[in-house]
């Protein structure tokens, strides 16, 4: 029963979402979600655990977390466990994306970040088992993402992360998130080609892009303008991807965000990457 549920779930992955938003619960930003934005257009991605009682029914909905690390070998609690897949099948989330990342150690310290993963001879085989026992256990699909990677552990090629990511999705038939800030970062910390790094997962099934929101007019580390190209060059390699979600960082004003999503959507409804489920 629980494996016929799962493929209907999975099913949901070819379906195109639109532009996706991080789910705050106030006031101020529900008005903004109620008044300006369209459920044929616009999706929530809930950051679980969380408080779920004022999501928007009429909204699609997807779930994301970084408390499950996939690639630790410290297991969370049973009970952050049972929370996190509970609250994702109650919002009806078409799937729930984790990182391939360490968040704290085996006697049970938590660092408080996801890491980038400490490769060993079993991390892969460890991951892909892991997100089977969790599919099959709670029947929900699994999205995975790479953290951001600052520094490397003994030496290993910046490269070897999106290689294994591209393994892992391939070999698991696990569906990928691409998060562009992630993964400039990440070039920037290595003097790597952001292109270099989105070429290594040619072939590999993109399911979502994160992208940033530090406000359309705000000056930062990087501009609106140089994230929309980053985005534009993310579609041309993957077009086929269900959702583009605009992220919101700690230190972003809720102002701020809204204004980025609203140029967001208004450039993609002008855009040849029109994305809806309209005809879907």
């Amino acid at each position: 029963m629980k494996t016929e549920t799962l493929l209907k779930k999975e099913a949901t992955l070819g379906k195109k979402l639109g532009i996706g938003v991080a789910w705050i619960d106030s006031p101020e930003y529900l008005r903004f979600i109620n008044s300006e934005l369209d459920p044929l257009y616009h999706y929530i991605e809930v950051h679980l655990p969380s408080n779920i009682q004022n999501v928007p029914s009429n909204f699609e909905k997807i779930a994301h977390c970084s408390t499950l690390p996939l690639a630790d070998i410290h297991e969370p609690t049973k009970d952050l466990i049972k929370v996190v897949f509970q609250q994702a099948k109650e919002i009806k989330a078409h799937w729930i994306g984790e990182h391939l990342s360490i968040l704290g150690t085996t006697d049970g310290l938590q660092f408080g970040y996801i890491f980038a993963p400490i490769k060993d001879e079993g991390l892969k085989n460890r991951v892909i088992k892991k997100i089977k026992s969790y599919q099959e256990t709670y029947g929900i699909p699994f999205v995975i993402e790479l953290g951001p990677r600052y520094h490397d552990w003994g030496g290993v090629d910046v490269l070897e992360d999106y290689k294994l990511l591209k393994s892992i999705s391939n070999e698991g038939n696990i569906p990928i998130i691409l998060d562009i800030p992630h993964t400039w970062a990440t070039a920037k910390a290595f003097n790597k080609s952001f292109e270099d790094l989105l070429s290594l997962l040619k072939g590999a099934h993109i399911a979502e892009i994160h992208i940033g929101a530090s406000g359309v007019s705000k000056k930062g580390q990087i501009s609106f303008e140089q994230s929309w190209n980053q985005l534009v060059i993310c579609l041309e390699m993957f077009p086929d991807v269900r959702g583009i979600t605009v992220e919101l960082g700690k230190n972003t004003k809720i102002e701020d965000y809204c204004n980025t999503v609203r140029e967001v959507s208004k450039r993609f409804q002008s855009s040849k990457w029109r994305i809806n489920n309209e005809n879907n």
